[in-house]
């Protein structure tokens, strides 16, 4: 027991602290973060998805218990394996996972590490189930699928690490794939920090727009990306598999001498933004592609010249107004990736091993889709919105004292909590999920 001598306040004397070790927890809401994971069935999805993943012979702690204190652990915030001796002692989270002692962080550290390309693939299936569940639930038929790249800074010599001139910065250069409409997480990929923005998408991406179509194979699919992605192996893709595309185009000499002539006879005061259709084929387009390519015009009156922005689509029958709006909409999946990396560790590159690296990246979005089913399944329309941390500080961080009496467990909740209805009404919808 601490001296709580040496823990007065001298704003009022009669104030003193001492860490006695009374069974309190900060952690009272993840008891609702693990009713629903029971209800959903989570524990069956991880063996149905991730067999024989673990083979180690009689472990003290079970695959299931540390992928699921893990991803507790990122839920209310811990992204820090240090984390963990500290909450060794915590009540909740051992209450959580029906322990009576936390896996350590050398038993986290050497989890990670052991799993290998299998296991993230494993973890890949284990996302789309959980996203599939959210789109029958909501009966999704359009899809925006924001496919990005994002820079996960490093800081030492981790392997694959490389310098990306357009971040100035050391790290790894990941793709990251999410539902504009919804804000699912569909997919992720790690890749070295020296590759171009497009590399390896169309892989990437055709197992995502091949489950999106069994999940619903009238789902009215769009696929949107900045310049970066402006490939043809893409638009391979998504003209076999008869997905809709609308990608941002780079200048180059051909384009600036079509926008040049379109703008030529405009008056030196118009201000005003114009729309073109342009009549343009890139050379290395077969023939029989018949892709649409328009051009928005705009300057202001601080500008000398005009300033052309390009896409390309397959949208025949929406206007270019209309198409210029849906791309600059692209921007909400900047939002989404930094809920990711803020919210739950996306950017965390502690590891030295790519693959390992690789593991809690997988971790990180599963992470992020248990959180954005629960907010869909269980919370009101009002909240479905918020952030991580907003659930955080008003749901999950909630203080408790836990007692047993005659073998049953009773966690003690504060009255004067001002988001106490919140916590009955979340359990009161997790109780009625099917």
């Amino acid at each position: 027991m601490t001296n709580i001598l040496d823990h007065s306040l001298d704003f009022n004397s009669k104030i003193s602290f001492c860490d006695d070790g009374t069974q309190l927890t900060n952690d009272a809401g993840l008891f609702l973060t693990t009713e629903f994971l029971q209800k959903i069935d989570f524990n069956k999805m991880i063996k149905s998805f991730l067999p024989q993943i673990d083979s180690r012979c009689r472990p003290k702690h079970g695959f299931s218990e540390l992928l699921t204190q893990l991803l507790l652990q990122k839920i209310a915030g811990y992204q820090n394996d240090s984390m963990i001796a500290a909450l060794a002692k915590d009540a909740a989270l051992k209450l959580c996972l029906g322990t009576d002692q936390l896996a350590s962080q050398p038993t986290i550290s050497r989890f990670i590490n052991r799993l290998d390309q299998t296991a993230t693939d494993g973890f890949s299936r284990l996302n789309l189930a959980l996203n599939r569940r959210l789109i029958a639930q909501s009966n999704q038929s359009d899809m925006v699928l924001d496919v990005d790249s994002t820079h996960c800074d490093t800081f030492g010599n981790q392997v694959e690490s490389a310098y990306n001139p357009h971040y100035a910065s050391m790290g790894l250069h990941p793709l990251i794939a999410f539902d504009g409409l919804t804000g699912m997480l569909m997919g992720a990929k790690h890749r070295p920090g020296n590759v171009y923005t497009s590399n390896g998408v169309a892989t990437f991406l055709k197992p995502i727009i091949a489950f999106i179509t069994r999940a619903n194979p009238r789902m009215n699919l769009l696929v949107r990306g900045d310049s970066g992605f402006a490939t043809p192996e893409l638009y391979q893709l998504c003209l076999d598999t008869k997905t809709k595309f609308l990608i941002k185009l780079k200048s180059n000499a051909r384009l600036s001498a079509l926008a040049m002539k379109c703008v030529e006879g405009l008056r030196p005061d118009d201000f005003c933004e114009h729309y073109f259709t342009l009549d343009y084929q890139a050379e290395h387009w077969p023939e029989d592609w018949h892709l649409r390519v328009v051009l928005k015009a705009s300057r202001s009156v601080d500008d000398l010249f005009w300033h052309f922005e390009y896409l390309v689509t397959t949208l025949k029958d929406v206007t270019i107004i209309d198409l210029f709006r849906a791309y600059h909409k692209h921007g909400i999946a900047e939002n989404f990736i930094k809920e990711a990396k803020e919210g739950f560790g996306f950017d965390k590159t502690n590891s030295h091993s790519f693959q390992a690296n690789n593991v809690r990246m997988w971790l990180a979005v599963l992470s992020y889709t248990l959180t954005l089913v629960f907010k869909q399944l269980v919370l009101s329309s009002s909240m479905q919105s918020k952030t991580i941390g907003t659930l955080r500080f008003q749901l999950f961080h909630i203080a408790g004292r836990v007692t047993t009496h005659a073998h049953k467990i009773v966690v003690h909740l504060s009255r004067s909590n001002p988001f106490i209805q919140l916590f009955w009404f979340a359990l009161h919808r997790i109780h009625q999920l099917d």
